[in-house]
């Protein structure tokens, strides 16, 4: 069963790797018109810089989505790395290792897709000017969807073995 979850694992980081290498899409070539100006910066010293920086100040928590970014692959990695430990030697501590890297790992990609819908939604309302039910996705839901479902049965078949189920 250990090697199974091993199996899936390796399954759902084969899906996310290629949502990560497809969902990369370059600027367009086209000249950019003119970026909207803010009504008027928030503080005084903030008056000089550029939207960019003026959007990532105005963010709740400014850089949790590169953080999410780093965090979600790394921590996937080194679990697998512990649950291939624990699949070759059979040492409870790899295990428990192995799925509270897991959990981390399953928090920040939760923490990543939120934050993607949130920018994509932010930048949909942007573009009509109106407020819009969904923006567009990087990823194709269905690899969306295979990518949770094979960590949520990966999670599962990992706390089975854990209470020795």
């Amino acid at each position: 069963m250990a090697v199974a979850a091993l199996v899936l694992w390796l399954c759902t980081a084969a899906v996310g790797s290629y949502m990560l290498a497809t969902s990369f899409r370059p600027r367009s070539a086209e000249p950019v018109a003119k970026d909207p100006v803010p009504a008027r910066p928030l503080r005084d010293k903030d008056r000089f810089d550029p939207l960019s920086l003026q959007q990532a100040k105005s963010e709740p928590l400014p850089g949790l989505k590169d953080l999410a970014e780093f965090a979600h692959p790394t921590l996937a990695m080194i679990g697998f790395g512990f649950w291939f430990g624990y699949v070759v030697s059979h040492d409870r501590l790899f295990l428990a290792i192995a799925l509270g890297i897991l959990l981390g790992a399953i928090g920040a990609g939760v923490s990543w897709f939120t934050l993607n819908t949130r920018a994509s939604r932010r930048t949909a309302m942007d573009d009509a000017g109106e407020s819009a039910s969904v923006g567009p996705l990087t990823a194709s839901p269905r690899l969306i969807v295979l990518h949770a479902a094979g960590a949520a049965l990966t999670l599962l078949i990992a706390a089975l073995i854990a209470a020795r189920v």
